[in-house]
């Protein structure tokens, strides 16, 4: 099945790409064609899919194949964070693991990207593999760098700005709503300082 997202309205991308995919049989791919590298997609399925992989094309647009995983059996992973490693315009969220009880994610930015403030219902725990820069919980700003963690309790208002390049692994409990990611994707993709999840 092939799904190009790019004369659709961003509002409605998600939920057609998840529609399609819950038409799928197991071990079925499905194709999506979008003008971005395609991240928020892969973090909301990821705890639903196989294997995916993302191409650029000549033009700029994205092809990313999803395959629908079988079975619902929990399997260890074992990976290496290289084989996940990428940067767009906005700060990159690339998923390890994603499931409704928790979400392992994998954070890149560049220099001046952020991750807009916003008070999810999720615990956040963020660990910084490399790279320097600033998080803000409950209105206050501490400087993190490599080996830095920060817990931050669900309900509590927290963002992150990188100073240099910086990777992070980001873990949250319980894994935030499709709906609060796209708010969040959004005010970062608008220049959004911060982002109210109520309205």
């Amino acid at each position: 099945m092939e799904l190009d997202l790019r004369p659709v309205q961003p509002e409605y991308r998600h939920k057609l790409v998840l529609e399609s995919f819950s038409k799928l049989k197991e071990g079925e791919e499905l194709t999506v064609i979008a003008d971005h590298y395609p991240s928020h997609l892969i973090q909301l399925l990821s705890g639903h899919i196989e294997k995916y992989k993302v191409e650029e094309t000549a033009n700029g647009d994205f092809v990313l194949k999803l395959t629908k995983k079988k079975g619902s059996a929990n399997r260890p992973i074992i990976s290496h964070i290289s084989e996940f490693r990428k940067t767009g315009e906005v700060f990159t969220p690339i998923p390890v693991l994603r499931k409704d009880e928790y979400g392992v994610i994998l954070v890149f930015f560049k220099p001046g990207q952020y991750i807009p403030i916003h008070a999810p219902d999720s615990d956040l725990i963020f660990y910084v593999l490399q790279g320097q820069g600033k998080v803000s919980v409950d209105n206050k700003e501490y400087e993190v760098r490599e080996g830095s963690i920060v817990i931050v309790p669900r309900g509590i208002k927290r963002g992150v700005k990188a100073d240099t390049y910086m990777e992070a692994i980001h873990i949250v409990v319980p894994s935030p709503s499709p709906e609060d990611h796209e708010k969040v994707m959004s005010a970062a993709m608008n220049g959004i300082a911060e982002v109210d999840l109520k309205h």
